[in-house]
């Protein structure tokens, strides 16, 4: 059985290019106008080690090293720009942030920090295994993830782990106690001069036995707290979903275009990622039935979505989604991990994107006759945590039981209520104009 682990937080894969060139003198590559990254960044013979997923990259310089004056030398997307450029020095005793602008104009940010070592204030885990497997997890020292993928049948509520950490710190739970690995676990390492240091370790099973649990159909309601009709559009979606099946359709609320612009007391639920779906529509309530549509635009009204919804839950189910989860309510931070198992053999482009939604947000909507100030607003979209398209884990072919697993961490916002957010993964195939096959749906506590 084909197994590929994809893990977010790992770092970019080096590749090869050149800083940001003149267009007239070089030739022209289709889809390189919105190319924004930093592809290396070095300072001398330190190479840092880019994570384009969060957007940070790390430099390690050995204990005594001056970081008040570095020079960097960077290489970027063709045809981009950045902001401060290569070959200006840099005081790097804070992080220093640097923007790169594509071609069309889309920017890039990146936090960049040099860590000098300190015996003192060391406090990494340098190693992670389970010796009774004889199996070593994946450590992700930038994101401090540690990732294991295990047998099927390992029981994973009672394992050891056996943890090497930097010299003179320890740990906690300590090596060698025994943990139930069913959702991830937490271990702070504690350096010589007292600071410490999170590692989420997540343990995921292969997917050979995953059962089955039916096909589930997403709806985006594209809407807008200022829209007059929306609110009748998304009873229309609910009371459909109540009638079909309550299970296997899930609704997300996507605020997006000109009537969900904030104005005075009305919320503001805008996210980039709702923008860049809502594809320059200019008319709400809007729907789409798992990325599939019937009119110019992929959308429809909701008039329209009936049939198409009973069509899908009827198709047959191709992909098992296994979503699990920790949240910290005191950092607020939330670690995901997903299984997505192939169970039929087909070719095709794949995709995941992993969403955060919070539903019942009490606030303005406009509705006939005036404004409902205490509206009741379900399960609005407040963003991806892996991009708006999400990314791509496999572009030829999956057979029956080939696994896939992912890892994701993000700090849930200070405003949203933790107790109504859920986590909202879907898997489609980019060669069928971007259809939904499977959608998962877990709340985060």
């Amino acid at each position: 059985m084909k197994k590929i682990l994809r893990i977010f937080a790992l770092a970019l894969t080096v590749m090869l290019g050149l800083n940001a060139c003149d267009v007239k003198k070089e030739p022209y590559i289709q889809g390189a106008e919105d190319e924004r990254s930093i592809l290396e960044f070095r300072v001398d013979s330190v190479y840092g080690t880019v994570d384009e997923d969060t957007k940070i990259v790390r430099l390690d310089f050995p204990a005594g090293t001056n970081v008040t004056h570095l020079t960097p030398t960077i290489i970027i997307s063709n045809y981009a720009t950045i902001e401060p450029e290569s070959g200006v020095a840099q005081d790097f005793t804070n992080p220093v942030y640097y923007t790169v602008t594509a071609m069309s104009g889309a920017t890039a940010q990146y936090m960049v920090e040099a860590v000098v070592h300190d015996a003192d204030n060391e406090k990494n885990i340098l190693s992670f295994r389970f010796d009774a497997l004889d199996d070593s997890g994946v450590i992700d020292q930038i994101a401090r993830t540690i990732s294991f993928v295990l047998p099927a049948e390992t029981d994973v509520t009672q394992l050891v782990p056996t943890i090497e950490v930097s010299e003179g710190a320890t740990v906690e739970p300590a090596s060698g106690v025994a943990q139930d690995f069913t959702n991830p676990v937490t271990y702070t390492v504690t350096a010589l001069n007292g600071t410490t240091a999170v590692y989420t370790v997540t343990v995921v099973l292969e997917g050979g036995d995953v059962e089955p649990t039916g096909k589930t159909v997403l709806i985006k309601d594209f809407t807008g707290a200022r829209c007059v009709n929306c609110p009748a559009a998304a009873e229309h979606a609910h009371n459909l979903q109540h009638q079909l099946d309550e299970d296997h359709i899930f609704i997300m609320s996507v605020h997006a275009g000109y009537l969900a612009q904030p104005m005075g007391s009305f919320p503001d639920f805008l996210t980039d990622e709702g923008t860049e779906w809502y594809n320059n529509n200019n008319s709400n309530p809007l729907f789409t039935v798992d990325h599939v549509a019937l009119t110019e635009g992929n959308t429809l009204n909701e008039t329209q979505i009936d049939a198409p919804v009973t069509a899908a839950l009827e198709e047959e189910q191709t992909f098992e989604i296994v979503v699990g989860r920790q949240f910290d309510e005191a950092s607020r931070q939330l670690q995901v991990s997903v299984q997505a198992v192939a169970l039929v053999d087909f070719d095709g482009e794949f995709y995941i994107t992993a969403c955060l939604v919070e539903d019942h947000v009490i606030g303005w909507q406009t509705i006939p006759g005036g404004v409902d100030k205490e509206y009741d607003f379900r399960n609005v979209f407040r963003g991806t945590l892996n991009g708006a398209y999400g990314e791509a884990f496999e572009d030829l072919h999956v057979d029956a039981n080939d696994t896939f697993y992912f890892n994701y961490s993000t700090e849930i916002n200070a405003a949203y209520n933790a107790d109504e957010c859920y986590l909202m993964v879907y898997v489609y195939d980019k060669s069928q104009g971007d259809k939904i096959l499977q959608t998962a749906v877990k709340k985060i506590k």
